[in-house]
């Protein structure tokens, strides 16, 4: 037998064995070893928990071997349908802050000391109040405004000038921050391994995200992912003295039953729990940022309120030593942080990673900010050596430690709290990606969530394998009968170009869809329509009385453009509709090329390589 013969032998042979080691996780993890999903939507369950758990030999293979598996997606296997607002309002009430700020310290640095300074959020504009009314001109110069391009001079009266949003911010911001935040969620899924997500703009400010496949110990976690905001901020704690002051004024207005006490010279609030399903119905943080806006005149200029959770080491000393703190429902309190600093933000950051302290084995974020921000953060520590620096990730507190000394090179530690290890680790790696992928532009709200459960996936699966195999027995019943032996050729390509496919798309860590399973029932008639032009060809060659060999050889020249000019303009559209299309639609179009491809290998070179060998074995009969 020739070399070429034993090569197209081995190659086969490598592909079959390599596309089952591909799909062996597959066969475990989906068809022996299920995860059930039918209590998905409750969030009472440990994280991380498989059920049931895989089988001890599959978990001892290396990682490699385990980490590609073909996942289904959300009209087979359901998973979580997610709808966001985004909150441009708030957005715009940050930047009016932050912009106000800034303005103070650039007045400072050039010896204008302003006496007062207020953000009128209804109406979107800035009033400072110099106290020299010569020195009103600084910040309507040009030049000034120029590093502030979302402001515009709106008047000047006595002492006071005014500044608002410039002519058509407003619907700039909205477009950009829509289309920015599709993105940044987009990265953010793919931080989480989740197969053909969906993420599309609806309805203006809307933000749909489809997460198929999701497993029930993922969703709590997906969730808190994707609508973190991710702001890093970099605030002073106020002085004691002053937070317990503002915060003894404010207890003044805590309406009745409404969840909020005082505690630890603050305010607190618990999260509120369904007793029936232990859901979380209302959270703490929101409790108290409802309150904390409906008192926002008695915060002063300056000022901001923070919000953190109350560690399990201080609630442990709250209770009695029999109750299990890790039973009890999550305390939030607020702190009151300085805002008259220059600003400094995640904006800053260069890189973000993990790490792990050695003394303590816990890990925390390190951050690496830019030349400009770590000059910043060296000015900020520098003059307040001895206050407590507060490390924010929107408007949650997460870190406070004490500045002992200037800190150069922009080099900054983020500890998560004081929880167990892997409640830690799980905090620094979504801190982490967040930071990686880049802050939202604006808050976003979840306006609604659904849970496809897995009675849809199971019909719709069921539906869609009957209509395989009942497609591959009429095409297999209909190759045999009317090819006699090479049909039975042909019936073994097509199961090779399956099984191709299928490996192809569990090594692309693709999804199956409804239209993927259409896809392959499309290919498969693909397949068999080349293989018919082959054969027909090979029987016109011996009804002109060639040799098997020689009909053999001739029939698969005559047919290869033929068939290769069709599904390359088959595989340009797939192309296509794979780059411009999303969920359903691309993972018709990635089972559609991957079927090209399997199809013209199967058709050319297995098939053929079964006739050469029929006719090595009987040279002279041809059945077909």
């Amino acid at each position: 037998m020739s070399r070429s013969w034993w090569l197209r032998i081995a190659l086969l042979a490598f592909l079959i064995v390599f596309s089952c080691a591909i799909l062996m996780p597959t066969v475990v993890e989906m068809v022996l070893y299920p995860e059930e999903t039918e209590d998905v939507a409750n969030d009472n369950i440990e994280e991380g928990v498989r059920n049931p758990p895989l089988p001890e030999w599959y978990t001892e293979l290396p990682k490699w071997m385990r980490s590609k598996t073909l996942s289904l997606g959300l009209d087979l296997q359901g998973g979580l349908m997610l709808r966001y607002s985004v909150d441009i309002d708030s957005a715009i009430d940050d930047k009016l802050a932050s912009n106000a700020a800034n303005i103070r310290a650039e007045l400072a640095n050039i010896g204008v000391d302003l006496e007062d300074y207020n953000v009128d959020r209804e109406n979107n504009q800035l009033s400072f109040i110099f106290k020299d009314v010569n020195e009103t001109g600084k910040i309507t110069d040009s030049n000034f405004l120029d590093n502030h391009p979302m402001l515009a001079y709106v008047k000047t009266v006595d002492r006071t000038v005014t500044l608002g949003l410039r002519e058509n911010y407003f619907k700039e911001v909205e477009e950009s921050a829509v289309q920015s935040a599709v993105e940044i969620i987009r990265e953010r899924i793919d931080g989480l391994g989740v197969a053909q997500p969906t993420v599309r703009v609806e309805a203006g400010r809307n933000i749909a995200v489809e997460l198929p496949g999701l497993s029930r110990s993922r969703v709590a976690a997906a969730e808190k992912l994707i609508s973190t905001t991710a702001v890093l901020t970099f605030k002073l704690v106020a002085d004691r003295s002053e937070s317990i002051s503002l915060f003894t004024t404010l207890s003044q207005n805590i309406p009745e039953n409404s969840g909020i006490y005082t505690g630890g010279g603050t305010l607190r609030a618990d999260d509120v729990i369904d007793p029936a399903t232990k859901r979380v119905v209302s959270s703490g943080k929101d409790i108290l940022k409802k309150f904390v806006r409906d008192n926002e005149k008695i915060i002063p200029n300056g000022r901001d309120i923070a919000y953190e959770k109350v560690d399990l080491r201080e609630r442990r000393m709250e209770v009695a030593e029999d109750v299990d703190v890790n039973t009890l429902p999550t305390s939030w309190r607020i702190r009151l942080v300085r805002t008259d600093l220059p600003a400094l933000s995640g904006d800053n950051v260069e890189a973000a990673y993990p790490a792990s302290n050695p003394d303590t084995n816990m890990p925390y974020v390190s951050l690496k900010l830019d030349h400009v921000g770590g000059d910043t953060f060296y000015d900020i520590t520098k003059e307040h050596v001895g206050d407590q620096l507060a490390i924010l990730m929107d408007d949650v507190l997460v870190s406070d430690p004490v500045i002992r000394s200037e800190i150069p090179g922009g080099n900054v530690s983020i500890e998560m709290g004081r929880g167990s290890r892997q409640d830690t680790l799980t905090e620094v790696n979504n801190l982490v990606v967040s930071l990686r992928s880049g802050a939202l532009p604006a808050p976003i709200r979840q306006e609604y969530k659904t849970l496809v459960g897995p009675s849809l996936g199971k019909d719709s699966i069921e539906t869609g394998m009957e209509s395989l195999i009942i497609g591959f027995c009429i095409v297999f019943g209909f190759m045999i009968i009317y090819y006699h032996i090479s049909g039975v050729f042909a019936a073994f390509a097509l199961m090779f170009n399956v099984l191709f496919i299928m490996a192809g798309m569990a090594s692309m860590g693709a999804a199956l869809t409804m239209p993927g399973i259409a896809g392959v029932v499309l290919t498969v008639g693909m397949a068999v329509d080349s293989n018919v032009i082959v054969f027909e060809r090979i029987r016109e060659e011996l009804r002109n009385s060639e040799t098997p060999r020689k009909a053999i050889h001739m029939g698969f020249d005559k047919a290869l453009w033929a068939i290769l000019d069709s599904n390359i303009t088959t595989a340009v559209a797939a192309l296509v509709l794979m780059n411009f299309g999303s969920g359903p639609v691309k993972g018709f179009a990635v089972t559609l090329l991957l079927g090209i491809i399997a199809t013209v290998y199967t058709a050319f070179f297995v098939t053929r390589t079964m006739f050469e060998l029929k006719v090595r074995i009987s040279p002279d009969k041809m059945s077909i």
